[in-house]
């Protein structure tokens, strides 16, 4: 972990208790002028000060006794490198008095969605702007002069000078307005409970909302008041969020033990937002896709990212807000927990959707696929500089992290572990912790060494290889997971404690699911059983892959058509037959003959994870002879699956079900089955002449996506391009982005890459842009070419948006080759690379890693493919005898 010498931080000299400030924001001129009084706290003999500022020109300061005697500071010195202001006053106060920091200042509320920022959005054809913050990580210092670290604590006092038409929102709520003439009103707001700088928040803008009050039976009695704010006339869009936001604050008042602290909880939808969500305490702000849904006309799967966005954001109101990390080496536990905790809440209000399952094949996977590189890092991870702190808001932080509290949940038990984390958050509650903290009070609750166990899985995770020298014997190992494949001894030297968790399919053999693995290797005698069966990680909830023998891996196969596995255990098994063909530890062909037993299956989570499987092969294979044989093998498998769901929507069908049927269709469209393709160039031509129900919302994305791979042209794309800019439905328009990138023709490729800097797409969703052109095999080689010709634009304009920064450098680890992996790496040797330096290493290894894997299997899957093909020759020429002697039925 890092040090207090090692991180930039600022002096102990002084710390603030209290901030009273007053802002009045310009929507026309985008600037913001400042008072703000600090009361502080002296702790060494002083008479500098230093605090955080960026972007921010502080005019004036006093510094003074709390009887009101005081001296104007003598210099004031920003350093533009540090973000700091140093003020240099002429007496020395000494250490145990209390003082008052007075200070004018001016700020700009710019436009790259960081600090106290601008967001547009056009009415009328008039564009307009809204005032609203993001803090997070250290970006207070953009709106206010503060001891920007989270571990300073401090209460706020906030009052807004806005335009009187206007809607000023702050983290509590309002307990005075008054009009000041010349169409201003000062609003102010209640004081803070005691809280970090990231977490404040303020907005003004012409907004509009719905509200519900919670019951208040789990959180003490108390009520709270709960809006979702949009623009003007979106308002009911916000009503599903709304429900899930009431559902989940009592559900989390209960679990936790302590009520919501604060009176009012807001939600509010932001136009231009660089994240998913913010936390900030009692405004919450979201992307509008993550907080609004209209169920006439968005796309269903936006519901289920919805629901679990406000959970995790709720979440973080008691983890992460009432007690908040040390500092942010333990961000993983901010996130993580909230992770976990996110999925808990939804699997209590939609039990339907079978939401852990979906964890297994999504957020685990995720963890658990940037964790096998070298280049990720430990879910505790050592943070010095402010640049390095995006760089962990990854899949690591939020689902490794939860992967592990998901298997430490599952070892001690839901209850016991819950306890634990009620201890926790009443020991420290309005304060900050550590890691550590939350292991102590699990391991008081529980009566268990916690850290022992917990510890390693920080660190990586392992694969464990399955050998069975005689029928009833299995030798279990344990080494490191590296997607490489290739391990150096001194990369394996940790030694795991592993929850074995093993199945052997029938019998009460509950002792033998609870062994555990505390060594390099173990030997075990399986039990008798009615059949040659059993399987490791039973419900996945262990993190680690499992390598079986090929044979065994076979069994497994049949054992699904046999409907032995559960969902989540098909989802896994799956999983690491793919992730261990990636690494070398199995074979291709082996994945591709498993997934072949999966042509009964009918659950949409299983389909989820073959989807994943199958689209990572292709897209290694992209510039393979062997490609168009992967694709039709996708067709064969699924050809029947998609005339049994077809292509109607009704309201009587389950989630999981409406999930299904798109999810199909899209692979075997995209794949080139050809009614599937003709279907959907039939419904688009009727869609795009007004007919509506030709293209149920559901489906729209993916026939976008069928209809330009597939014969598509100058006309269908400026159709399409067409109800992106004339669209209103933000779910709907972010997934026409992502279809345009499907273009096959060259000068469509480039409009849909000149289209995602253009100013018809906002900032934010160039992502959406740039995942359809890396995911389209034609376009993957164009969008990087553009983005070398156009990196000081896209530099630019994202160098303080790093999250998004990082997606970008991303999109560039769709190929296959070193001579690729040369071209990276001569483009960027000259370019300061500080802030995106570890998304950058991560998708140069995954060139690597993707490299290998073509050229360790390309002659497994020829093979593979070609006898696939075989197999279905034969069987077109069977069903051609038949047809002609007429016997085919």
């Amino acid at each position: 972990m890092s040090t207090t010498e090692d991180r930039q931080v600022l002096p102990k000299n002084v710390r603030p208790t209290h901030y009273d400030i007053t802002l009045t924001p310009d929507l026309k001129k985008f600037e913001f002028t400042g008072f703000e009084t600090i009361n502080l706290d002296i702790k060494e003999d002083t008479k500098v000060i230093t605090l955080n500022v960026r972007e921010i020109e502080v005019k004036s300061a006093k510094l003074g006794k709390l009887n009101g005697e005081g001296h104007d500071a003598v210099s004031i010195e920003h350093d533009n490198k540090k973000y700091t202001v140093k003020l240099t006053f002429p007496e020395e106060y000494p250490a145990g008095c209390k003082v008052k920091l007075y200070l004018e200042f001016t700020g700009i509320l710019n436009d790259k969605m960081v600090g106290f920022y601008r967001s547009s959005y056009e009415e009328n054809g008039e564009k307009k702007y809204i005032a609203t913050t993001q803090f997070e990580a250290t970006d207070a210092r953009r709106a206010f002069p503060c001891w920007d670290e989270p571990a300073i604590k401090a209460t706020f006092d906030i009052t807004l000078i806005v335009p009187s038409d206007l809607v000023a929102l702050g983290n509590m709520n309002v307990i005075s307005e008054k009009s000041l003439g010349n169409d201003k009103r000062e609003v102010k707001f209640a004081t803070t409970p005691i809280m970090s700088t990231y977490l404040i928040a303020f907005i003004v803008g012409d907004l509009a909302y719905v509200e519900e009050t919670t019951s208040g039976v789990q959180n003490g009695g108390k009520p709270v008041l709960v809006r979702v704010y949009t623009l003007k006339g979106n308002e009911e869009t916000g009503r599903f969020a709304l429900s899930v936001a009431v559902d989940c604050l009592e559900y989390f008042a209960g679990v936790f033990g302590i009520p919501y602290p604060l009176p009012k909880c807001d939600m509010v939808a932001i136009p231009d937002f660089e994240a998913g969500a913010m936390e900030n305490w009692g405004l919450i702000t979201y992307r509008t896709t993550a907080v609004l849904f209209d169920p006439k006309a968005s796309d269903a799967r936006f519901k289920q990212r919805i629901a679990y966005t406000v959970c995790h954001e709720l979440a973080h109101q008691w983890f992460g807000n009432l007690v908040t990390m040390e500092w942010w080496d333990h961000l993983w536990l901010n996130e993580g927990f909230a992770t976990w905790v996110g999925y808990l809440a939804v699997e209590k209000i939609f039990p339907d959707w079978d939401i852990w399952t979906q964890f297994v094949s999504e957020g685990f996977q995720r963890g658990l696929k940037l964790d096998s590189l070298k280049s990720s890092h430990q879910i505790e991870v050592p943070v010095n500089d402010p640049s390095e702190i995006s760089q962990i808001f990854d899949a690591i932080s939020y689902y490794k992290g939860a992967s592990v509290i998901r298997m430490l949940s599952n070892y001690l038990g839901e209850n016991v572990f819950l306890a634990g984390v009620r201890r926790y958050l009443k020991k420290h509650e309005y304060g900050n912790a550590s890691t550590n903290d939350l292991w102590d009070s699990l391991a008081q609750e529980s009566g268990r060494d916690i850290s022992e166990f917990i510890s390693v899985w920080t660190r990586k995770y392992p694969v464990l290889t399955v050998t069975e020298p005689s029928p009833d014997t299995l030798n279990i190992s344990q080494s490191r997971f590296l997607s490489t494949g290739v391990i150096d001894p001194e990369e394996d030297i940790t030694t795991w404690w592993v929850p074995l968790s093993i199945d052997v399919g029938s019998g009460d053999y509950k002792d033998f699911r609870d062994v555990v693995l505390t060594q390099k290797e173990k030997s075990l005698k399986l039990p008798p059983r009615q059949e040659d069966f059993y399987q490791l990680n039973s419900r996945k909830t262990g993190v680690y892959r499992v390598n079986y023998i090929p044979e065994r891996l076979a069994k497994l196969g049949q054992a699904v058509k046999k409907g032995m596995l559960e969902t989540s255990d098909r989802v896994g098994l799956v999983a690491d037959a793919g992730a261990l063909a990636t690494s070398g530890h199995g074979k291709t062909s082996g994945l591709l003959n498993l997934i072949k037993e999966f042509d009964k299956e009918d659950q949409y989570i299983v389909w989820m994870e073959i989807s994943n499987c199958l689209s990572d092969l292709t897209s290694v294979w992209f510039e393979q002879p062997d490609y168009q044989g992967l694709l039709a093998f996708q067709c064969d498998l699924l050809s029947e699956l998609v005339r049994k769901l077809g292509w109607e929507y009704s309201d009587d069908d389950d989630y999981l079900t409406t999930m299904l049927r798109t999810l199909v269709i899209k692979i075997a469209g995209k794949a080139g089955d050809k009614d599937v393709v003709n279907e959907s160039h039939r419904r688009f031509k009727l869609f795009i002449k007004g007919d509506e129900s030709a293209l149920h919302p559901n489906i729209r994305g993916a026939v976008y996506e069928i209809v330009l791979i597939h014969g598509g042209g100058e006309e269908e794309f400026e159709a399409i391009l067409n109800l992106y800019k004339t669209g209103k439905i933000a779910d709907q328009r972010i997934i026409i982005l992502s279809a345009l990138g499907h273009a096959q023709q060259e000068n469509l490729i480039q409009r849909a890459l000149n289209l995602s800097i253009s100013e018809d797409v906002k900032s934010q969703d160039i992502i959406y842009s740039f995942m359809g052109l890396k995911n389209n095999r034609k376009s993957r080689r164009h969008l990087w070419n553009f983005i070398k010709q156009n990196w000081d634009l896209i530099q630019q304009r994202y160098i303080h948006s790093l999250q998004l920064f990082g997606l970008i450098i991303k999109s560039v680890d769709a190929f296959s080759t070193l001579d690729d992996i040369r071209d990276i790496e001569e483009f960027f040797k000259d370019k300061n690379i500080k802030e995106i330096e570890r998304p950058l290493q991560q998708s140069l290894e995954n060139i690597r890693v993707r490299a290998a894997w073509l050229s360790r299997d390309k002659k497994d899957v020829e093979d593979c493919v070609m006898n696939a093909t075989i197999s279905i020759k034969e069987i077109f020429s069977v069903n051609l005898a038949m047809m002609l002697t007429g016997t085919f039925q």
